[in-house]
Parts: structure tokens; sequence; C-alpha cells
């Protein structure tokens, strides 16, 4: 019997091939979360350690206080499986660089 072996990608994570993922750029510049009609932008830093949080709260079916630094200052937001909440993750806008998008936003 003879064992036949693929060859992974050479780059590329998982099962999309490198052709596939080779030009997406998906560096997140910032997010923006949406949250009791309002909207918050904030650096990645941010929305990451919020989305964390998030992640935690759900997980456990727990509501709690989280806080969030903002463009505009800083807010606690409750967080629970009954509380509406979105995040949209923010890339670099088509052709312009990171400072050019982050400037449109108000986080530079």
């Amino acid at each position: 019997m003879t064992e036949t072996k693929t060859a992974a990608p050479e780059t590329g994570a998982g099962p999309f091939p490198a052709a596939e993922i080779a030009g997406l750029s998906a560096k997140t510049v910032a997010h923006v979360v949406h949250y009791r009609r309002k909207s918050y932008v904030t650096l990645p830093s941010e929305g990451y350690a919020l989305l964390k949080r998030i992640r935690t709260l759900m997980r456990d079916g727990t509501t709690d206080l989280v806080p969030l630094v903002h463009k505009d200052g800083f807010v606690w937001l409750a967080i629970g499986p009954s509380i509406p909440i979105a995040v949209d993750e923010i890339e670099a806008d088509r052709g312009e660089s990171e400072k050019h998008t982050l400037k449109r936003l108000g986080l530079h």
C-alpha cells in the first residue's frame, strides 16, 4: 500500500490556498462598536480587549459593566446575553494608507 501526501500551501493557514488569500489585506486599523443607538470608534487594542471580554461574558451567560476607551473618551458598557451589541472591524481604505484611514476616523 502506498501512502500519498498532499503538500501544505506555502503560505496561508488552514484550508485556504495561498492564491485565495494572497490579495487580501486583513489588518484592522480600528473598531466601531454599535451599542444602544450610539457608535464608538476605538483603536484595535481597545476593540480587541472589548471583544475578548464580550466573548467571556457570553460564554458564561452573565452580565457585567465593561470599560471602553474610544476616540471621544471613556464609557462603561453593560454587556450581557440580552443586550444587543455589534463590533465592526475597519480596514484601511482601498488605495489609502492606514494613517489616512485613522485620520478620517478621528483616531490620528
